[in-house]
């Protein structure tokens, strides 16, 4: 999957090149037991990635490669703590519901990440910044010991993942655009929470 990220954030940034007429000579022909399939030409590449973009009509949310890369570690750490808390709750581990819930509770972290990657959006922040207030709700869901209202606040939870997945798509871009679309300059420990 990370390979498949950033021969995708390879081929956006390609895709304003043309490739240079090639002069050396042609490989030498492989068995077909080592042969490999070779990648379409950079050109078919762009166009099958221009048509995606064109067929998807969320609304773009500028990343660098980088900041896209850590969003979609963090999207990948959600599901994670959203998996913790099924697997807890169907257990009746209700510290381990708590514990997982933590990881995606809100904090003054949390809201600084979600501003600084929901720069170049509208309205993308604060879908962000709701996803982790619902999540507060699990983990005081679970100091009651209450089955049904940790289901319900996780079920609420994972609308606003929903919601947001439903609305907004990443796109990268260089970091010239980026600080043209959000007024600021990409610092790169801003974002990186743990």
């Amino acid at each position: 999957m990370k390979y498949i990220i950033i021969l995708a954030a390879l081929l956006t940034l390609a895709c304003d090149h043309k490739p240079e007429a090639r002069t050396s000579p042609a490989p030498k022909p492989e068995t077909q037991a080592t042969k490999e399939p070779a990648a379409p030409p950079m050109d078919e590449r762009c166009s099958a990635l221009q048509q995606l973009a064109e067929m998807d009509p969320r609304t773009p949310v500028p990343l660098q490669p980088m900041m896209a890369w850590h969003q979609k570690q963090n999207m990948m750490e959600h599901l994670e703590a959203i998996q913790g808390i099924t697997k807890a709750l169907a257990e009746d581990d209700w510290e381990g519901v708590q514990a997982s819930s933590k990881l995606i509770e809100s904090s003054p972290q949390m809201a600084q990440m979600c501003q600084h990657m929901g720069a170049g959006a509208e309205g993308f922040t604060e879908l962000a910044l709701e996803f982790h207030k619902r999540a507060d709700k699990i983990g005081e869901a679970a100091e009651t010991k209450d089955t049904k209202e940790v289901l319900r606040a996780t079920t609420h939870t994972l609308e606003a993942c929903t919601s947001c997945h439903a609305a907004y798509k990443q796109d990268i871009v260089d970091a010239a655009t980026w600080t043209k679309l959000t007024g600021s300059a990409h610092q790169p420990s801003m974002h990186h929470v743990h």
